[in-house]
């Protein structure tokens, strides 16, 4: 219903902050991963006709109880979203800084 809404949430703060982060975090991609997946979730909605462009916009604040659904889903599946992208994001880092030629050092005679 609105899961989308919570790594996207987090993407338009590491978006706005981005500049704030170290550049060995390689924040853009944690970006990519965050932002990919909100857009692509969220035309999957509009697909399934879950956003509507009309208010209230998501069919699920059509009544309490589907907001109470969807407010279940966004906190359950919204933030698995959410740790699955930053897990992704750590190890692509990881690796990266494991697996990456360093430049060699030069000995001082």
């Amino acid at each position: 219903m609105a899961c989308f809404l919570v790594p996207m949430g987090v993407a338009i703060l590491t978006t706005v902050f981005g500049k704030r982060f170290p550049e060995k975090l390689h924040v853009a991609w944690l970006n990519l991963l965050l932002w990919g997946g909100s857009i692509a979730l969220a035309l999957e909605h509009v697909a399934h006709e879950e956003i509507v462009p009309y208010p209230p916009f998501l069919s699920a604040m059509g009544s309490a109880a589907d907001t109470a659904t969807m407010l279940n889903e966004m906190a359950t599946i919204g933030t698995s979203m959410l740790v699955a992208c930053v897990l992704v994001w750590g190890a692509m880092v990881f690796a990266y800084d494991r697996f990456t030629l360093k430049a060699p050092e030069t000995q001082t005679a």
